[in-house]
């Protein structure tokens, strides 16, 4: 009966739980938010993250390069990207760009408009300059604290700081159009309009005597800004503004389609984000090597002539004790080894000298060329004898052997 009880109750409670636990179910409320955390570390570092991935999604590998200086050996790359203006200063980065397009190279490049030794514009005959603001009336210019405001308030409303500067006001920009065919058509594309190339060929193609001359180039209202140009089995589309293809921007109009038709349809698509500088070791490796060479056996020659001790270092034996006269003879040794004769004779002479300041009157007050004529007197030598025993300094074996022999002969005669 006891067992019956308790298999109901175990039942109710169960029941119990089941029916509080759909209670709960049934009164909870589900919803979804979405909160804005700004961009990753990773976007605010590159600024052609966006890019990069829209790439990666059309099929297209990507990789980043940091110097031209092996663009010889970017065998997989389709499409190099410039991103930042004035990357060829060097007359061999130019001949390795020029060789790259020559061999089939689709280069995608960025005008720079505050510098004129860009060789690769040089080369091209491509001018960069500033649009003409002399003609044209837009009314009152915006103050920089009305600016401030504007941007304040639009903070305060929630709106992202990569919200507010990528923010595009159509009634003020004049779209570049980019034109690709009956195929493909039309694209429109909104450029810096402050920035503008020129080229001698399309002010008059018959005067210019250009070594490039562009097949395509597309304009705004303002001025050209997108040239191409065939350099031997490659292709070459210099730009005015590659913010186009920025995070900020590359969602606007048709940017992102026109980098994909720029791109190479084969190989890799390499952006090089970096200014082109080798390091110091890649240019003595390259060029200097014999001097690496010669500054290791400098080195080594060196460490020869400094180091006295040579082969593993043995374990002192504490069993062992070496006799007092030993311990003299080693350190005699070594310090005669490393030609300090005068430190084994100073003590010797000292002692001499004092002796002779105690057994000779007015020894200690004379002079010492005075002192070695008392100390010949006492000891039956003659004075050029006592000046040598005191005088030499720069021993080898014969007159350090003799300096002593002298001294013990002046000290026993005092």
């Amino acid at each position: 009966m006891s067992r019956v009880n308790a298999g109901i109750r175990t039942a109710i409670v169960l029941l119990l739980l089941a029916v509080t636990s759909w209670l709960l179910y049934i009164n909870i409320e589900f919803y979804e938010e979405t909160e804005k955390a700004g961009w990753s570390t990773e976007a605010l570092r590159n600024p052609y993250l966006a890019a990069q991935q829209f790439m990666g999604e059309s099929g297209v590998e990507i990789i980043d390069v940091y110097s031209l200086a092996r663009l010889e050996e970017l065998e997989s790359v389709g499409t190099l990207f410039f991103s930042d203006p004035g990357q060829v200063q060097t007359s061999r980065q130019l001949a390795q760009v020029i060789g790259w397009l020559d061999s089939g190279g689709n280069v995608i490049y960025t005008a720079n408009p505050v510098a004129d030794d860009d060789l690769l514009l040089h080369e091209l005959g491509i001018t960069v300059g500033w649009r003409d603001r002399d003609e044209e009336t837009d009314g009152e210019e915006t103050s920089l604290s009305e600016q401030m405001r504007d941007y304040n308030r639009q903070l305060r409303e929630g709106k992202s700081r990569e919200e507010i500067v990528a923010r595009d006001d159509g009634e003020k920009i004049s779209l570049t159009r980019v034109d690709f065919g009956d195929e493909i058509g039309e694209l429109e594309v909104a450029f810096d309009n402050d920035i503008v190339l020129s080229h001698s060929y399309i002010e008059d193609s018959d005067a210019s005597d250009a070594a490039y001359r562009p097949f395509s180039w597309s304009s705004s209202n303002y001025g050209i800004h997108m040239m191409q140009f065939e350099i031997g089995g490659g292709l070459l589309t210099v730009i005015s503004d590659p913010g186009i293809w920025t995070s900020y921007r590359i969602d606007r109009h048709d940017h992102a389609y026109l980098l994909w038709l720029l791109s190479s349809t084969e190989g890799t698509f390499a952006t090089l984000r970096s200014v082109l500088r080798e390091s110091i070791i890649d240019l003595i490796l390259r060029n200097a090597r014999e001097l690496l060479i010669a500054a290791g056996l400098l080195i080594l020659l060196w460490i020869w002539h400094r180091g006295y001790r040579f082969g593993r270092i043995l374990p002192r034996d504490s069993t062992r004790r070496r006799a007092l006269g030993e311990h003299f003879s080693s350190v005699s040794h070594y310090l005669w080894h490393r030609r300090n004769g005068d430190y084994l004779v100073a003590p010797l002479r000292q002692q001499v000298l004092r002796r002779a300041s105690l057994a000779l009157a007015g020894f200690a007050a004379a002079d010492p060329p005075r002192q070695y004529e008392l100390l010949a007197e006492y000891s039956d030598l003659s004075p050029e004898a006592v000046a040598r025993a005191f005088g030499v300094d720069n021993f080898n074996e014969a007159s350090f052997v003799s300096t002593v022999r002298l001294l013990k002969r002046i000290e026993q005669s005092l």
